[in-house]
Protein backbone atom coordinates (compact mmCIF):
# COMPACT_ATOMS: atom_id res chain seq x y z
CA UNK A 1 0.00 0.00 0.00
CA UNK A 2 2.87 2.33 0.84
CA UNK A 3 4.42 1.71 -2.58
CA UNK A 4 1.13 2.53 -4.28
CA UNK A 5 0.89 5.75 -2.27
CA UNK A 6 4.41 6.78 -3.24
CA UNK A 7 3.66 5.90 -6.86
CA UNK A 8 0.53 8.07 -6.87
CA UNK A 9 2.45 10.95 -5.27
CA UNK A 10 5.19 10.55 -7.85
CA UNK A 11 2.67 10.71 -10.71
CA UNK A 12 1.01 13.77 -9.13
CA UNK A 13 4.38 15.52 -8.80
CA UNK A 14 5.27 14.58 -12.37
CA UNK A 15 1.98 15.92 -13.72
CA UNK A 16 2.29 19.09 -11.64
CA UNK A 17 5.72 19.66 -13.12
CA UNK A 18 4.29 19.08 -16.60
CA UNK A 19 1.50 21.61 -15.94
CA UNK A 20 3.83 24.33 -14.65
CA UNK A 21 6.25 23.78 -17.54
CA UNK A 22 3.30 23.84 -19.93
CA UNK A 23 1.91 27.00 -18.33
CA UNK A 24 5.23 28.76 -18.78
CA UNK A 25 5.37 27.54 -22.38
CA UNK A 26 1.83 28.86 -23.02
CA UNK A 27 2.70 32.25 -21.52
CA UNK A 28 5.92 32.41 -23.52
CA UNK A 29 4.09 31.39 -26.71
CA UNK A 30 1.50 34.12 -26.13
CA UNK A 31 4.23 36.71 -25.63
CA UNK A 32 6.00 35.56 -28.80
CA UNK A 33 2.74 35.73 -30.79
CA UNK A 34 2.02 39.24 -29.46
CA UNK A 35 5.56 40.38 -30.32
CA UNK A 36 5.20 38.96 -33.82
CA UNK A 37 1.83 40.68 -34.29
CA UNK A 38 3.38 43.98 -33.22
CA UNK A 39 6.26 43.45 -35.63
CA UNK A 40 3.74 42.86 -38.44
CA UNK A 41 2.05 46.21 -37.80
CA UNK A 42 -0.55 45.51 -35.14
CA UNK A 43 -0.94 47.90 -32.22
CA UNK A 44 -1.76 45.43 -29.43
CA UNK A 45 -1.73 46.52 -25.79
CA UNK A 46 -2.81 45.02 -22.47
CA UNK A 47 -2.29 45.81 -18.79
CA UNK A 48 -1.66 42.29 -17.47
CA UNK A 49 -1.35 38.65 -18.59
CA UNK A 50 -1.51 35.56 -16.40
CA UNK A 51 -2.02 31.82 -16.88
CA UNK A 52 -4.03 29.73 -14.39
CA UNK A 53 -6.22 26.62 -14.56
CA UNK A 54 -4.27 23.92 -12.73
CA UNK A 55 -4.59 20.97 -13.10
CA UNK A 56 -6.58 20.36 -16.28
CA UNK A 57 -6.41 23.63 -18.26
CA UNK A 58 -4.20 26.47 -19.32
CA UNK A 59 -6.31 29.62 -18.84
CA UNK A 60 -4.59 32.75 -20.11
CA UNK A 61 -6.20 36.12 -19.41
CA UNK A 62 -5.26 39.42 -21.04
CA UNK A 63 -6.65 42.39 -19.12
CA UNK A 64 -7.58 45.77 -20.62
CA UNK A 65 -6.80 44.57 -24.12
CA UNK A 66 -6.82 46.81 -27.19
CA UNK A 67 -6.15 45.77 -30.80
CA UNK A 68 -5.74 47.98 -33.88
CA UNK A 69 -3.76 47.59 -37.10
CA UNK A 70 -1.42 50.51 -37.62
CA UNK A 71 -2.66 52.88 -40.28
CA UNK A 72 -6.19 51.41 -40.29
CA UNK A 73 -9.28 53.26 -39.12
CA UNK A 74 -10.53 50.82 -36.50
CA UNK A 75 -9.76 49.72 -32.94
CA UNK A 76 -11.27 47.03 -30.73
CA UNK A 77 -11.02 47.12 -26.93
CA UNK A 78 -12.39 45.08 -24.03
CA UNK A 79 -11.81 44.71 -20.27
CA UNK A 80 -10.41 41.22 -20.84
CA UNK A 81 -9.91 38.34 -23.26
CA UNK A 82 -9.51 34.78 -21.99
CA UNK A 83 -8.03 31.87 -23.92
CA UNK A 84 -8.50 28.34 -22.59
CA UNK A 85 -6.68 25.17 -23.62
CA UNK A 86 -6.96 21.71 -22.09
CA UNK A 87 -3.61 20.59 -20.74
CA UNK A 88 -4.09 17.17 -22.37
CA UNK A 89 -5.42 18.59 -25.68
CA UNK A 90 -3.37 21.69 -26.56
CA UNK A 91 -4.42 21.61 -30.23
CA UNK A 92 -7.87 22.98 -29.28
CA UNK A 93 -8.49 26.42 -27.80
CA UNK A 94 -11.52 28.34 -26.55
CA UNK A 95 -11.72 32.13 -26.28
CA UNK A 96 -14.11 33.90 -23.92
CA UNK A 97 -14.89 37.58 -24.47
CA UNK A 98 -16.07 40.24 -22.07
CA UNK A 99 -19.76 41.10 -22.25
CA UNK A 100 -18.95 44.79 -22.88
CA UNK A 101 -16.68 45.76 -25.78
CA UNK A 102 -15.89 48.87 -27.80
CA UNK A 103 -15.24 49.13 -31.52
CA UNK A 104 -14.13 52.41 -33.07
CA UNK A 105 -14.44 52.38 -36.84
CA UNK A 106 -15.00 54.95 -39.55
CA UNK A 107 -15.10 57.87 -37.14
CA UNK A 108 -17.81 56.37 -34.96
CA UNK A 109 -17.80 54.41 -31.72
CA UNK A 110 -19.83 51.23 -31.28
CA UNK A 111 -20.70 50.04 -27.79
CA UNK A 112 -21.17 46.25 -28.00
CA UNK A 113 -22.89 44.07 -25.44
CA UNK A 114 -22.46 40.36 -26.22
CA UNK A 115 -23.80 37.84 -23.72
CA UNK A 116 -21.68 34.72 -23.38
CA UNK A 117 -19.60 35.30 -26.51
CA UNK A 118 -17.37 32.26 -27.02
CA UNK A 119 -15.13 31.16 -29.87
CA UNK A 120 -13.41 27.81 -30.29
CA UNK A 121 -11.02 26.33 -32.82
CA UNK A 122 -9.13 23.10 -33.29
CA UNK A 123 -6.45 21.73 -35.57
CA UNK A 124 -5.39 18.16 -36.28
CA UNK A 125 -2.47 16.73 -34.36
CA UNK A 126 -0.14 16.59 -37.36
CA UNK A 127 2.87 18.57 -38.56
CA UNK A 128 0.75 20.61 -41.00
CA UNK A 129 -1.74 21.57 -38.25
CA UNK A 130 -4.63 20.89 -40.61
CA UNK A 131 -7.75 22.88 -39.83
CA UNK A 132 -10.40 20.82 -38.04
CA UNK A 133 -13.17 23.16 -36.91
CA UNK A 134 -14.03 26.61 -35.58
CA UNK A 135 -17.17 28.06 -34.06
CA UNK A 136 -18.49 31.29 -32.57
CA UNK A 137 -21.57 31.26 -30.34
CA UNK A 138 -23.28 34.14 -28.58
CA UNK A 139 -26.48 34.72 -26.65
CA UNK A 140 -27.86 38.21 -27.05
CA UNK A 141 -26.00 40.97 -28.89
CA UNK A 142 -26.75 44.69 -28.79
CA UNK A 143 -24.75 47.28 -30.75
CA UNK A 144 -25.26 51.00 -30.20
CA UNK A 145 -23.50 53.62 -32.33
CA UNK A 146 -22.78 57.17 -31.24
CA UNK A 147 -24.21 58.08 -34.67
CA UNK A 148 -27.62 57.15 -33.27
CA UNK A 149 -28.38 53.73 -34.78
CA UNK A 150 -28.72 50.34 -33.08
CA UNK A 151 -28.82 46.68 -34.08
CA UNK A 152 -28.98 43.39 -32.24
CA UNK A 153 -29.91 39.72 -32.22
CA UNK A 154 -31.14 37.19 -29.68
CA UNK A 155 -28.79 34.29 -30.50
CA UNK A 156 -26.27 33.33 -33.16
CA UNK A 157 -23.98 30.46 -34.13
CA UNK A 158 -21.27 30.51 -36.80
CA UNK A 159 -19.40 27.28 -37.49
CA UNK A 160 -16.85 25.94 -39.97
CA UNK A 161 -15.57 22.37 -39.96
CA UNK A 162 -13.65 20.01 -42.19
CA UNK A 163 -15.92 17.47 -43.89
CA UNK A 164 -14.59 14.02 -42.99
CA UNK A 165 -15.78 12.30 -46.16
CA UNK A 166 -14.57 14.80 -48.77
CA UNK A 167 -11.06 16.06 -49.46
CA UNK A 168 -10.52 19.80 -48.92
CA UNK A 169 -14.23 20.41 -48.32
CA UNK A 170 -15.43 22.48 -45.37
CA UNK A 171 -18.97 22.86 -44.07
CA UNK A 172 -20.02 26.42 -43.19
CA UNK A 173 -23.07 27.15 -41.06
CA UNK A 174 -24.80 30.28 -39.72
CA UNK A 175 -27.95 30.39 -37.61
CA UNK A 176 -29.42 33.45 -35.89
CA UNK A 177 -32.70 34.42 -34.25
CA UNK A 178 -34.44 37.81 -34.16
CA UNK A 179 -31.93 40.04 -35.93
CA UNK A 180 -32.93 43.65 -35.25
CA UNK A 181 -31.82 45.86 -38.14
CA UNK A 182 -30.95 49.55 -37.79
CA UNK A 183 -34.14 51.49 -38.40
CA UNK A 184 -32.77 53.46 -41.41
CA UNK A 185 -31.83 50.18 -43.11
CA UNK A 186 -35.21 48.58 -42.37
CA UNK A 187 -37.06 51.63 -43.67
CA UNK A 188 -34.99 51.71 -46.84
CA UNK A 189 -35.70 48.05 -47.59
CA UNK A 190 -39.33 48.18 -46.45
CA UNK A 191 -40.70 51.74 -46.46
CA UNK A 192 -44.25 50.43 -45.89
CA UNK A 193 -43.28 48.81 -42.58
CA UNK A 194 -44.92 45.50 -43.50
CA UNK A 195 -41.83 43.46 -42.64
CA UNK A 196 -40.80 45.38 -39.55
CA UNK A 197 -37.27 45.86 -38.25
CA UNK A 198 -36.79 42.32 -36.89
CA UNK A 199 -35.61 39.44 -39.07
CA UNK A 200 -37.16 36.47 -37.28
CA UNK A 201 -34.73 33.77 -38.44
CA UNK A 202 -31.71 33.42 -40.72
CA UNK A 203 -30.09 30.08 -41.58
CA UNK A 204 -27.18 29.53 -43.97
CA UNK A 205 -25.99 25.93 -44.45
CA UNK A 206 -23.30 25.46 -47.09
CA UNK A 207 -20.03 23.80 -48.08
CA UNK A 208 -16.85 25.13 -49.70
CA UNK A 209 -14.31 22.99 -51.54
CA UNK A 210 -10.74 24.27 -52.00
CA UNK A 211 -7.91 23.24 -54.28
CA UNK A 212 -5.66 22.54 -51.28
CA UNK A 213 -6.19 21.97 -47.57
CA UNK A 214 -6.54 24.71 -44.99
CA UNK A 215 -3.49 24.28 -42.76
CA UNK A 216 -0.53 26.26 -41.49
CA UNK A 217 0.95 26.37 -44.99
CA UNK A 218 -2.11 28.34 -46.12
CA UNK A 219 -1.20 31.27 -43.86
CA UNK A 220 2.59 31.17 -43.50
CA UNK A 221 3.12 32.84 -46.90
CA UNK A 222 5.40 30.09 -48.16
CA UNK A 223 3.00 28.72 -50.74
CA UNK A 224 -0.06 29.65 -52.78
CA UNK A 225 -3.20 30.48 -50.85
CA UNK A 226 -6.07 27.98 -51.11
CA UNK A 227 -8.71 28.89 -53.69
CA UNK A 228 -12.32 27.81 -53.62
CA UNK A 229 -13.30 25.50 -56.47
CA UNK A 230 -16.93 24.73 -55.59
CA UNK A 231 -19.70 26.22 -53.46
CA UNK A 232 -22.76 24.24 -52.36
CA UNK A 233 -25.76 25.89 -50.75
CA UNK A 234 -27.73 23.23 -48.93
CA UNK A 235 -30.19 25.61 -47.31
CA UNK A 236 -30.75 29.33 -47.08
CA UNK A 237 -33.78 30.32 -45.02
CA UNK A 238 -34.84 33.90 -44.27
CA UNK A 239 -38.02 34.61 -42.29
CA UNK A 240 -38.88 38.28 -42.10
CA UNK A 241 -42.35 39.30 -41.03
CA UNK A 242 -44.88 37.51 -43.27
CA UNK A 243 -42.23 36.57 -45.87
CA UNK A 244 -40.19 33.37 -45.94
CA UNK A 245 -37.50 32.83 -48.59
CA UNK A 246 -35.59 29.60 -49.18
CA UNK A 247 -32.75 28.81 -51.55
CA UNK A 248 -30.41 25.98 -52.50
CA UNK A 249 -28.03 25.12 -55.31
CA UNK A 250 -24.36 24.94 -56.23
CA UNK A 251 -21.76 26.32 -58.58
CA UNK A 252 -18.18 25.56 -59.58
CA UNK A 253 -15.52 28.26 -59.53
CA UNK A 254 -13.08 28.33 -62.45
CA UNK A 255 -9.36 29.28 -62.23
CA UNK A 256 -10.28 32.92 -62.99
CA UNK A 257 -12.71 33.09 -60.08
CA UNK A 258 -15.91 32.97 -62.16
CA UNK A 259 -18.85 30.91 -60.86
CA UNK A 260 -20.65 28.40 -63.07
CA UNK A 261 -23.90 26.95 -61.76
CA UNK A 262 -27.22 27.90 -60.28
CA UNK A 263 -28.86 28.94 -57.00
CA UNK A 264 -32.64 28.52 -56.93
CA UNK A 265 -34.82 30.74 -54.73
CA UNK A 266 -38.37 29.93 -53.69
CA UNK A 267 -41.05 31.76 -51.70
CA UNK A 268 -44.76 31.24 -51.26
CA UNK A 269 -45.08 34.98 -50.60
CA UNK A 270 -43.71 36.03 -53.98
CA UNK A 271 -46.58 38.44 -54.67
CA UNK A 272 -45.88 40.23 -51.38
CA UNK A 273 -42.20 40.43 -52.33
CA UNK A 274 -43.04 42.09 -55.65
CA UNK A 275 -45.27 44.60 -53.84
CA UNK A 276 -42.47 45.36 -51.37
CA UNK A 277 -39.96 45.86 -54.20
CA UNK A 278 -42.35 48.28 -55.89
CA UNK A 279 -42.81 50.19 -52.61
CA UNK A 280 -39.03 50.34 -52.12
CA UNK A 281 -38.52 51.64 -55.67
CA UNK A 282 -36.59 48.58 -56.82
CA UNK A 283 -39.29 47.80 -59.41
CA UNK A 284 -41.21 50.38 -61.42
CA UNK A 285 -44.91 50.16 -60.57
CA UNK A 286 -45.78 50.03 -64.26
CA UNK A 287 -43.67 46.89 -64.68
CA UNK A 288 -45.17 45.05 -61.73
CA UNK A 289 -47.68 43.10 -63.89
CA UNK A 290 -44.80 41.94 -66.08
CA UNK A 291 -42.97 40.57 -63.04
CA UNK A 292 -46.16 38.86 -61.88
CA UNK A 293 -46.55 37.20 -65.29
CA UNK A 294 -42.89 36.16 -65.25
CA UNK A 295 -43.26 34.68 -61.76
CA UNK A 296 -46.38 32.74 -62.78
CA UNK A 297 -44.41 31.26 -65.68
CA UNK A 298 -41.84 29.94 -63.21
CA UNK A 299 -44.45 28.32 -60.95
CA UNK A 300 -43.87 24.62 -60.29
CA UNK A 301 -47.00 22.47 -60.68
CA UNK A 302 -49.23 25.45 -60.01
CA UNK A 303 -47.51 26.23 -56.72
CA UNK A 304 -44.86 28.77 -55.77
CA UNK A 305 -42.48 29.87 -58.52
CA UNK A 306 -38.79 28.97 -58.44
CA UNK A 307 -36.34 31.70 -59.38
CA UNK A 308 -33.09 30.25 -60.74
CA UNK A 309 -30.13 32.61 -60.35
CA UNK A 310 -27.72 31.32 -62.99
CA UNK A 311 -23.98 31.97 -63.34
CA UNK A 312 -22.20 31.27 -66.62
CA UNK A 313 -19.31 32.73 -68.62
CA UNK A 314 -18.84 35.54 -66.13
CA UNK A 315 -22.47 36.63 -66.44
CA UNK A 316 -25.50 36.35 -64.19
CA UNK A 317 -29.17 35.91 -65.07
CA UNK A 318 -32.47 35.29 -63.35
CA UNK A 319 -34.00 32.55 -65.46
CA UNK A 320 -33.91 33.87 -69.04
CA UNK A 321 -33.47 37.50 -67.92
CA UNK A 322 -29.86 38.76 -67.97
CA UNK A 323 -28.84 40.72 -64.86
CA UNK A 324 -25.22 41.64 -65.45
CA UNK A 325 -21.68 40.54 -64.57
CA UNK A 326 -21.39 37.74 -62.07
CA UNK A 327 -19.35 38.37 -58.92
CA UNK A 328 -15.79 37.07 -59.07
CA UNK A 329 -14.17 35.25 -56.14
CA UNK A 330 -10.69 36.69 -56.82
Amino acid sequence: MRRLTFFVLFLAALYSGYWFVGARAVAHGAQVAIAQARAEGWDLTYSDMNTLGFPSRFDTTLSDISIAPRGADWQWAAPFLQVFALSYQPNRVIAAFADDQTLRIGGQTLQITAEGLRASAGVAANTALSFDDAAVAVGGVAVASDFGWQLGLDRALVALRAAPAAENRYDAYFDADRITLPMPVAQQIDPTGVLGAVLTRAVFDSALTFDRPLDRHAVDGRGPAPKATRFTLRNLTLIWGPVEIRAQGAFDIDPLGNPDGRITFRSDQWREIIDLMVAAGAIDAGLAPTYVTFANALAVDGGAPEFPLQFRDGRMSLGPLPIGPAPRFW
